[in-house]
């Protein structure tokens, strides 16, 4: 068989898509994503920090380049890091600001890794339910911001903010710095304000561009809007069967079954030649 008989690079959302609803990975799509792996190169395109999808990397294996914070940076799975576009600081504090005033919880999340909040509220208890750390509590700079660790990288700059809304909750929030960032929403109760240049899509044209992966060859799945944007420029999109209205509208194919299922049929062509 030739390489062409297989995607070139599959991207994998992983709250939603690999994971389900209650953050737990069943053993019939770690079976899957195993041995999927073997044969395809895997990664994770996530909303996540990277501590808190380094984990799933290591079990199964995963080199990277991981697109993490909705496409803001990138990691490998030694934890190299690499900064495409960091929230500017101008508009993380505007957001910042705003979010404060309404008594809105929010967290920053910045390129170090870290989780920012000013103190504990139990609705940050939907984001530790999915496997992400507990925010760092204490007062933040008004604008989230931190000094460059002096290699180059911002290792302190502001990759997204997150407010954690109830699930019909959204106003006016997503007029706030609309033209100046990326907002969607990436779950129930998730709105996110990324650089308004990051995003999952444009992560993946990133990593074709450096590595000469095409994108015509890549196949992308998730769940939510912030998975739409890698649709729209892999080859093959896929939503998973409990995918948000956003992603569906944007997906090339529309899953009723798990996703494992959908992994292994991957592999058919490799079962085929055998």
């Amino acid at each position: 068989m030739t390489s062409s008989d297989l995607p070139v690079l599959l991207a994998l959302d992983v709250d939603g898509t690999l994971l389900d609803g209650q953050g737990h990975l069943t053993p019939k799509r770690a079976a899957a994503i195993t041995a999927v792996s073997r044969q395809i190169r895997t990664v994770f395109a996530t909303g996540k920090t990277w501590p808190s999808i380094v984990d799933l990397v290591r079990r199964f294996g995963l080199d990277g380049p991981h697109i993490i914070c909705n496409g803001a940076a990138t990691a490998m799975s030694t934890g190299e890091i690499e900064v495409l576009d960091a929230l500017p600081a101008a508009v993380s504090s505007l957001v910042i600001q705003e979010l404060r005033r309404r008594d809105i919880a929010f967290a920053v999340y910045r390129a170090d890794g870290s989780i920012l909040a000013d103190t504990y509220r139990p609705e940050f208890d939907r984001i530790t339910d999915l496997g992400e750390a507990h925010p760092e509590y204490g007062p933040i700079a008004a604008d989230g911001q931190g000094a460059s660790n002096g290699n180059g990288t911002a290792a302190m700059a502001v990759l997204k903010v997150l407010a954690v809304l109830e699930e019909q909750e959204e106003s006016d929030l997503r007029e706030l710095c609309a033209d100046r960032a990326h907002i969607q929403r990436t779950g129930p109760h998730f709105l996110e304000w990324n650089n308004p240049h990051a995003s999952k899509g444009a992560a993946l044209t990133h990593l074709s561009r450096e590595h000469g992966w095409p994108l015509a060859d890549m196949v992308a799945v998730g769940d939510s809007e912030n998975d739409a944007s890698m649709f729209r420029v892999a080859g093959t999109g896929v939503a998973v069967a409990s995918a948000s209205a956003a992603a569906l509208a944007a997906a090339d194919v529309h899953l009723t079954e798990d996703v494992a299922a959908f992994l292994e049929a991957l592999l058919r062509p490799v079962e085929a030649a055998g």
